[in-house]
């Protein structure tokens, strides 16, 4: 496999307590020199993954909201999945149930997934539940990290099997499969660490071997 792509989760996996490690940035700076290609895929919502990490120039591309927005250092950006039906919004509010929207994702915490369901059958929408830690993402049917990854390579006109995967969570599975290759830091959830899927530890530890292989691009 020729290495040319890295794909990174946010919360967990390169950031703790939503801060950007700096060992990380700089890892993710020497990448790119090397002619690699760092797209961040997040289930953030964009306004808030630029108060945590700042200016996000220091990646290629993030996919956001758990693949349903693609955003690029030149201010373009793409939305993948429809906004949340404004019904949906109206039942949640008036069933007195705390939740944030992005462009397409819904979120809230993760207890109130039960409500949250009852109220996406009653309404007999095509929206999806999806869990990340104590917190509770609603999305369109078939939008996933996954989905959001493979629509930025190729707008990037890359392929996914040149790509590593680095994910910590219930929601990294799709990114992880459809990576040639996949690792779950040491902390991840169970399920992350399984069959094909490497195991390590540290932040910055588990890139700087990654990139001193890789030749640099002339």
């Amino acid at each position: 496999m020729k290495f040319g792509v890295l794909a990174l989760d946010y919360d967990g996996t390169i950031a703790r307590d939503g801060a950007l490690d700096p060992d990380v940035r700089a890892a993710i700076t020497a990448a790119r020199a090397r002619g690699i290609v760092v797209i961040l895929v997040t289930g953030r919502i964009l306004s808030d993954l630029k108060q945590s990490a700042g200016d996000l120039e220091f990646v290629d591309a993030v996919v956001g909201e758990n693949g349903a927005v693609l955003a690029f250092p030149n201010g373009q950006s793409r939305l993948i999945g429809d906004p949340p039906p404004q019904v949906f919004l109206e039942e949640l509010s008036r069933l007195g149930i705390e939740f944030k929207t992005g462009q397409c994702i819904v979120e809230a915490d993760a207890a109130l997934a039960p409500r949250i369901l009852a109220a996406i059958r009653e309404l007999e929408l095509p929206l999806v539940l999806l869990f990340n830690r104590g917190r509770l993402m609603i999305l369109p049917q078939a939008i996933s990290k996954g989905t959001g990854l493979r629509a930025a390579l190729n707008t990037l006109r890359l392929s996914a099997h040149n790509a590593i995967a680095i994910g910590d969570a219930e929601n990294d599975h799709d990114l992880l499969a459809a990576c040639e290759i996949a690792v779950a830091v040491g902390w991840a959830a169970q399920h992350s660490k399984r069959k094909r899927m490497r195991s390590c530890a540290g932040k910055a530890h588990l890139l700087w071997p990654l990139i001193s292989n890789t030749r640099r691009k002339r």
